[in-house]
């Protein structure tokens, strides 16, 4: 790369990848959404799947209120799903977990790179590589999962 190249620095991490927070909600939500009659324990879920409580439980209160899973208290209760499997987009699950879905850190905020003053050269690339992603991930919904195993 020529030294007049401008890149922004601050490009960290690895290889694309759903988090494990992510994972642990696509399970919890598919274990919802077999038996869309019934409230389900977290406990239970967290039991079936070897999944750790607290971080279940962290996890369902984060899809709760995001109106993704709705509760029920006593000795029926638990959670169940708000809506149809095929009504809830994976794109709508990541970023109630984990925020804006960006590709490159500097992608998370609608400023400049601060690292890149004068602009990144490949910033408009990776922003179109980053819609791309965003609308594969807003074409799939929970149902996907459900139907594809």
């Amino acid at each position: 790369m020529n030294k007049n190249s401008k890149v922004c620095k601050n490009r960290r991490g690895g290889a694309l990848h759903l988090t494990q927070k992510v994972d642990y909600g696509i399970l919890l939500l598919t274990s919802l959404a077999g038996d869309t009659r019934k409230h389900k324990s977290i406990k239970k879920i967290a039991e079936e799947k070897n999944l750790s409580f607290s971080f279940l439980q962290k996890i369902a209160r984060m899809l709760h209120e995001a109106n993704i899973i709705k509760s029920e208290r006593g000795k029926y209760g638990g959670y169940k799903l708000a809506k149809a499997p095929e009504e809830i987009p994976l794109k709508q699950i990541i970023e109630v977990l984990e925020g804006r879905i960006a590709i490159v850190p500097c992608l998370k905020s609608t400023k400049t790179c601060w690292d890149c003053a004068e602009g990144c050269e490949v910033r408009s690339s990776l922003q179109n590589l980053n819609n791309e992603i965003m609308k594969c991930f807003s074409s799939k919904n929970l149902d996907y999962f459900l139907n594809n195993k």
